[in-house]
């Protein structure tokens, strides 16, 4: 299958550039040409995009689609006093009642509502108790019937006992053996945070990682909680316990990361993990500011279950990082949504997040009439200053149309909004 998408905007946001005027040309799955003076070949599908600009692919690279099934929810009578207590009371309880048809309806509800915001990839972080066994394929099956590429894990913890713990750690050794060559699906090994993993169940995640080639997919110092029960309960620090075990490595995604310290960057940094920064969910469970101008450059954008805008959170962390003393500069936060991008290339095997020839034909099209003029020395002020959601008109995912003039392709989407909805209310009535 071929596609040729003439008269566009060819946009990088990492290094930046901007290409008006240009085609690119896609066939199966992957781009084969991208620049001025192209003509389609025999059998291309050709679409003229009359300038619309064409990017890499957004992706979300740290979500929890169960969340998804949340969004109105009525909150609990005995509201939370601080992030442990959110845990505890809201999502604890949410993910401990999910079962295989709010799983997949999470998965297509979240699924939707990030394509069209532009989405074309999702790193998740699963969690459902009650339901382990096959969630994941669960959560699989739903972005495909969107269309969407994924890289799923589940939650390991101990918070539900050790028969959960170990259903955990088998769902994501049979997930992640079972999609080593699936076109849009990978496995991740997930873990919830080192205060709800004792040592036998957090050995038992290094020696996964260390058989499937997977990294871990974890949760760090989030909030003070983190440390505070990690050295109480098991005598050390997360980045400690995580460092000996051999569990910081280069395909590795820690998210959050709020209340590292300063030699505990430093560690991060030279192992080369990847770090999910999360700033709209910092902001909303008030557990601070993550020190991001100080993280290196294996950052990406996670919108931790909030929703699939990645541009938003782009817009608040450029916003928030403003706030920082000294600020952060603002292409550091237009760099880092393409990082999901570098994470997703160390698992499918295919350049994700660049539209460079032999790169895996994800795109996003945004339906932007620049006001003034835009160049790749002035990208960061369209991006932060100018662009959502709003201006999603279509997104490709592996050369195909997902989502095209703003209506997808490949699913009712009438019906599908009908299940969640019901689904959501089944879901609250049990809570």
């Amino acid at each position: 299958m071929s596609l040729f998408l003439q008269n566009v905007t060819l946009v990088e946001l990492a290094p930046a550039s901007v290409r008006p005027g240009c085609a690119i040309r896609c066939q199966d799955g992957i781009i084969v040409a991208a620049g001025p003076d192209l003509v389609p070949a025999e059998g291309d599908e050709v679409v003229d995009l009359g300038g619309q600009v064409v990017l890499p692919g957004l992706v979300v690279g740290h979500h929890h689609l169960y969340s998804a099934l949340a969004r109105g929810m009525p909150f609990p009578a005995d509201g939370p006093t601080d992030f442990h207590d959110t845990l505890k009371k809201i999502w604890w309880r949410l993910d401990s009642a999910l079962d295989a048809e709010t799983v997949y309806c999470s998965g297509l509800a979240g699924g939707l509502d990030a394509v069209r915001c532009g989405i074309t990839s999702i790193v998740d972080h699963h969690a459902s108790p009650s339901w382990v066994e096959g969630s994941l394929d669960a959560l699989g099956w739903a972005l495909g019937e969107v269309g969407l590429r994924g890289l799923l894990c589940y939650e390991v913890s101990d918070r539900d006992g050790p028969e959960v713990a170990r259903a955990g750690l088998e769902e994501n050794r049979r997930f992640q053996a079972a999609h080593a060559d699936h076109p849009l699906l990978r496995g991740m090994i997930g873990a919830h945070a080192s205060f709800t993993i004792g040592d036998k169940t957090l050995d038992g995640l290094a020696a996964l990682c260390a058989d499937s080639g997977a990294g871990v997919h974890i949760h760090l110092l989030e909030d003070g909680v983190d440390r505070t029960i990690s050295v109480a309960e098991y005598g050390t620090d997360p980045v400690t316990r995580l460092d000996r075990r051999g569990l910081l490595t280069p395909n590795a995604l820690l998210s959050h990361g709020v209340r590292v310290t300063e030699p505990e960057l430093e560690r991060l940094k030279d192992a080369g993990v990847f770090l999910a920064h999360n700033a709209r969910s910092n902001m909303n469970n008030r557990v601070g500011a993550a020190p991001v101008g100080r993280m290196g450059d294996r950052l990406v954008l996670g919108t931790d279950g909030l929703d699939g805008d990645i541009l938003a959170e782009a817009r608040t962390a450029l916003f928030r990082g403003r706030e920082h003393e000294p600020p952060v500069d603002g292409g550091r936060f237009v760099s880092m949504l393409t990082g999901a991008g570098r994470l997703l290339t160390e698992y499918f095997g295919v350049q994700i997040g660049t539209l460079g020839i032999g790169a895996a034909a994800d795109l996003t099209i945004l339906d932007y009439q620049a006001p003034t003029p835009m160049t790749a020395d002035n990208l960061v002020g369209h991006v932060g200053f100018g662009w959502g959601a709003h201006l999603v008109r279509s997104v490709v995912v592996a050369g195909r149309f997902v989502y095209r003039d703003r209506q997808f392709t490949k699913i009712d989407v009438v019906a599908a909004a009908e299940r969640t909805r019901a689904a959501a209310t089944a879901l609250w009535r049990k809570l």
